[in-house]
């Protein structure tokens, strides 16, 4: 018995393997300025790029907790899960094609700007009202 194999698929050449890295970096650079101006105002960003996904996690600092009621109003889909070292909001952007994940210390924000960040999550608030509360009586 002969069995032939057909393949359309070329042969990857490492110039073109080099190209593409190259490309993927310069881009970067036009992002580095944003991440930079970001980091200023108190939001550290990681973005991962994989095969059909993209996810961005902010990290929230104490300076920039005042924006996370704007940030977390641009998602969709979102949730909150509280950890012992804080709270995390996680969501989509960008028609869901964005996957975002915030990180808040405990410390880092307020009472009320948990219970405002929590009225805007779709979620069930007695999942995680305690949390706010041991959040209270630590600040």
């Amino acid at each position: 018995m002969t069995i032939i194999a057909v393949t359309t698929t070329a042969p990857i050449r490492p110039q073109a393997v080099s190209d593409g890295v190259d490309d993927v970096v310069a881009e970067a650079w036009s992002v580095f300025g944003e991440v930079q101006d970001l980091a200023r105002l108190g939001v550290e960003v990681a973005v991962t790029v994989r095969p059909g996904e993209i996810l961005a996690d902010l990290v929230v600092r104490k300076s920039a907790a005042h924006l996370l009621s704007t940030l977390v109003q641009e998602l969709e889909s979102t949730g909150i899960t509280q950890a012992e070292s804080g709270y995390r909001i996680a969501g989509t952007m960008c028609q869901g094609n964005v996957g975002l994940r915030i990180f808040v210390d405990s410390a880092e924000v307020t009472v009320e700007q948990m219970e405002a960040l929590a009225a805007l999550v779709d979620g069930d608030l007695d999942a995680y009202a305690g949390g706010v509360e041991r959040m209270g009586r630590a600040a």
